[in-house]
């Protein structure tokens, strides 16, 4: 849901009752967000940053009233829950593609520092191929048959092309997943 101007004119006005400094705290917390996300090593730091301010101004153009002093704290709290569902978002990823990048699962090595590898070599590959890998081990059953379909229309490639490429980069991932593990042993 995209955010309307109403909404967006309460967020800066809870902001500031100056426009001009209620935009340039807008861009401070907006700043304060991506930073938050980086930080915690979140995939997507400006998306979850942008979503967290929309959540806010969607809540006050609902009628919810967040006086300036406090608004920071609201924020970060809001901002924790985006965090939360980005990480179970994140989890159910890695349960669905690890298995299938990483046909054996080292026992030896801990699952926190496995999930680490994997997500750095995940990082690792240029996004273009990155959201390829993602999508192709997005879904199961029917749906994942009529999603890689689509995947090969949209780049103009065969399935059997879009197969091979998919191929070598998990072979790419499962390499610097394996050398990752042998580095933190």
């Amino acid at each position: 849901m995209s955010l309307t101007s109403e909404a967006f004119e309460k967020l800066l006005a809870a902001l500031s009752s100056d426009r001009e400094r209620a935009g340039e705290q807008y861009e401070l917390v907006r700043l304060k967000l991506v930073r938050y996300f980086e930080f915690r090593l979140c995939d997507e730091p400006d998306a979850l940053a942008d979503d967290t301010i929309d959540r806010v101004a969607r809540r006050l153009a609902g009628g919810e009233r967040i006086d300036a002093p406090h608004i920071m704290p609201y924020v970060y709290g809001v901002a924790r829950n985006v965090l939360l569902e980005s990480w179970k978002k994140s989890e159910r990823r890695r349960q669905t593609l690890l298995p299938a990048i990483s046909e054996t699962r080292l026992e030896t090595v801990d699952a926190e520092e496995q999930d680490k590898c994997f997500h750095d070599c995940l990082r690792a590959i240029p996004e273009p191929n990155r959201d390829l890998v993602l999508q192709y081990y997005r879904d199961r059953g029917r749906a994942k048959i009529d999603r890689r379909s689509a995947l090969a229309r949209q780049l103009g490639i065969p399935l059997n092309a879009l197969r091979i490429r998919i191929h070598r980069l998990k072979n790419r991932l499962h390499r610097c997943i394996e050398d990752c593990m042998r580095s933190s042993s």
